[in-house]
């Protein structure tokens, strides 16, 4: 592996340092800083973003972890403790998508904590491309998983209000049901839009 020679005190460092091993001089340029990507899409500007971003993707993960827990647990007490049948099964389609942003946001944490352990592996030249590489592509799928199940927790909800919606309209035809009928037909082709472009994805 190529040295590079710091600029401050000539002491030999790894090409993949940040700073110089002995007296902390930046020995990169934003310019080729920018090229960073360790296990996002996101472009860095300089040593200080490198850093604090993976905090920023912890806290995001905390933040969206307690929404999905308090959305669950909000929807399995609509399941459990629901007055009648109906407000139970209601709240199905909103703990399916509870629970898929609560998996985003541990997953989230969890991302955020190996980019951390990345970026100081980066910085002492010990990075392993090939585990940065796995650890992305995991996430990848575990996103790709999570955004399948909140689709179809939405889609769940969607159909179900339709169907409801029909049946009302249906049994109130001869007073102004037909045209509420006719007009929930717009909403159903976009549902099916939805589920259709989401099975090709």
């Amino acid at each position: 592996m190529n040295n590079v020679k710091c600029p401050n005190c000539g002491n030999e460092n790894l090409n993949t340092n940040i700073r110089c091993e002995s007296c902390g001089t930046q020995l990169i340029t934003n310019e080729q800083n920018q090229n960073i990507d360790l296990n996002s899409n996101t472009q860095f500007n300089s040593v200080w973003d490198v850093k604090i971003y993976p905090f920023e993707e912890i806290f995001s993960g905390i933040v969206t972890t307690i929404t999905g827990a308090i959305f669950s647990g909000f929807s399995s007490m609509l399941i459990f403790r629901g007055v009648d049948n109906i407000t139970k099964i209601v709240g199905i389609p909103f703990l399916i998508c509870g629970l898929a942003v609560l998996i985003y946001g541990i997953s989230s944490i969890v991302k955020g904590i190996k980019e951390k352990k990345n970026i100081n592996n980066y910085i002492n030249g010990k990075l392993n491309r090939d585990k940065v590489e796995k650890s992305k592509k995991n996430f990848m799928e575990v996103k790709n998983l999570v955004h399948h199940i909140y689709t179809f927790g939405f889609l769940l909800f969607w159909f179900g209000f339709l169907i409801v919606f029909d049946v009302i309209a249906i049994k109130s035809w001869s007073n102004g049901g037909n045209s509420l009928f006719f007009f929930s037909l717009i909403f159903w082709f976009v549902g099916i839009y939805i589920l259709i472009n989401n099975i090709k994805n």
